[in-house]
C-alpha cells in the first residue's frame, strides 16, 4: 500500500502497478486536478475509484474516467472494495448502476495510517500560534441544510458518526509526533451533543493538557451553554463559525436559521465563555447590496470581530458548485449565470458589486492572500 499526497509534495508519482486506486476529491479546487490524476491512472491501476463529497456531486465527469464513484464513507466498504466484484460494492456508482448503500452504523477502524504522508511537521499550515496542530474528526456530514454549503450538498443532512475509541488512538498517534493542539474538523462539531466533547475528556486524560478548536454554528453557541463551558475547561482555544453576512435578508436565503441579532449574542457569548471566535464571511453574493458592502468593516469595527477575521474574508465571493441546493432555486430568478462546468458563474445585476470584488480581488493577489471561493 502507498499514498501519495498530490497537492503539496509533487514529488514523482507512486510508480508500479496498482490492483486499486482511491482518489479523494474533497474539496472544490481538488476537482480538476484530481479528474487529470484519475486519467493518469487509467492504464497503471486495475480499478479507480473516486469518493469524496465534490466527486459525489460531479459523478458524471469522473465515470468518464474512472470505474466507479463512491457515495458513501471508504471506510464502511473497505473491505468489498479491496476483495469483492465492484458491482457488489455498496452506494458505489458505475456503468451497471449502484448498489444499495451499507446499513447505517458508526465509523470504525483502528487507526488512520498517517505514516504513509509526510510528518506534520512538513505542512507550513499545522504549524500554529498554539504549537503544532493535528487534525481528528468525530463526525462527518452535517444535520443542517444551509443552501449555499457543500455538505448539504453531498450529505442532504445526513451525518457518519465516528467511534471514539478511533479517534483517540488517531489523536494519540499525532500526540506522539509532538501534537499538543488538536483541530477537530468535523463540519459541525455539535453533530453529536456529547461525542466530540466525550473525545476531548479522553485525549487530556491520556495526552495532559491540550488546546482545541473546532467549528459550529451561531445557535449551538448559544444554546449549547453547559457543553462549551465544559470544553473550554478542557482546553477549548477557537471556534469558528459561519456568520455569512450581516443581513437578515441573506441569512434567510442561506437558510441559516438566525438572524443578525443571534450573531451579535454570539458574538458576546464567545468572549463571555472565553474562547476566540473565528468568523467565516460571504460578502459577495447576487443579493447584497452596494451600500451594504461598504457598510461590512464598519460591522466587524464594531464588534471587535476584525481582530480576528481573517483579510481574505473581505473579498469571499458565494460558489455556485454543481450540485449546489440554490442552484434553480428562485432566489437566482433574474440572476444572470453561464455554466463553467464544475461550478456555475454568476453576475450580479450592480455593476459597482463587481468592480469592488474584482478591486479586492487583486488587492489580496498582491498580497498573497486570495481566496478563490467559499470552500477554499
Amino acid at each position: 500500500m502507498t499514498a501519495w499526497d498530490a497537492h503539496l509534495f509533487a514529488r514523482p508519482e507512486p510508480v508500479g502497478r496498482f490492483d486499486l486506486a482511491l482518489v479523494g476529491v474533497g474539496q472544490f479546487e481538488g476537482l480538476a486536478r484530481g479528474l487529470d490524476l484519475v486519467r493518469r491512472l487509467r492504464n497503471r491501476a486495475s480499478r479507480t475509484i473516486v469518493f469524496g463529497q465534490y466527486a459525489q456531486m460531479n459523478s458524471a465527469a469522473f465515470l468518464d474516467e474512472a470505474d466507479g464513484v463512491l457515495f458513501e464513507e471508504p471506510e464502511r466498504v473497505a473491505r468489498e472494495l479491496v476483495s469483492g466484484e465492484l458491482a457488489n460494492v455498496p452506494a458505489l456508482r458505475g456503468s451497471w448502476g449502484m448498489a444499495p448503500r451499507p446499513p447505517h452504523r458508526r465509523l470504525a477502524y483502528t487507526k488512520p495510517a498517517r505514516e504513509l504522508f509526510p510528518s506534520l511537521v512538513h505542512y507550513h499550515a499545522h504549524h500554529t500560534r498554539y504549537g503544532l496542530m493535528g487534525n481528528i474528526e468525530a463526525t462527518r456530514g452535517c444535520h443542517h441544510r444551509c443552501t449555499y454549503c457543500s455538505v448539504y450538498g453531498a450529505y442532504d443532512g445526513g451525518i457518519a458518526p465516528i467511534e471514539a475509541e478511533a479517534v483517540v488512538r488517531d489523536a494519540l498517534q499525532l500526540a506522539d509526533e509532538g501534537v499538543r493542539h488538536f483541530c477537530f474538523i468535523d463540519a459541525e462539531f455539535f453533530n453529536s451533543r456529547r461525542l466530540g466533547i466525550q473525545v476531548a475528556e479522553r485525549i487530556v486524560a491520556e495526552v495532559g493538557p491540550c488546546t482545541f478548536e473546532m467549528t459550529t454554528r451561531v445557535d449551538h453557541i448559544l444554546d449549547y451553554t453547559a457543553e462549551l463551558e465544559r470544553f473550554v475547561e478542557l482546553g477549548l482555544r477557537r471556534v469558528t463559525s459561519a456568520l455569512e453576512f450581516p443581513s437578515d435578508r441573506i441569512l434567510r436565503i442561506f437558510d441559516k436559521g438566525i438572524d443578525l441579532g443571534d450573531t451579535r449574542r454570539a458574538i458576546a457569548e464567545a468572549d463571555r465563555l472565553g474562547f476566540a471566535l473565528n468568523p467565516t464571511f460571504i460578502p459577495f453574493t447576487p443579493w447584497v447590496s452596494y451600500e451594504e458592502l461598504l457598510t461590512f468593516e464598519d460591522f466587524l469595527a464594531e464588534t471587535g470581530l476584525e481582530r480576528t477575521t481573517d483579510p481574505t474574508a473581505l473579498q469571499t465571493r458565494l460558489l455556485l458548485f454543481k450540485g449546489s441546493p440554490l442552484l434553480g432555486s428562485p432566489w437566482l430568478d433574474g440572476v444572470d449565470t453561464v455554466d463553467r462546468g464544475f461550478f456555475v458563474e454568476w453576475t450580479h445585476p450592480d455593476r459597482r458589486v463587481e468592480e469592488l470584488w474584482l478591486r479586492r480581488r487583486q488587492d489580496a493577489e498582491d498580497v498573497g492572500k486570495v481566496r478563490c471561493c467559499v470552500k477554499c
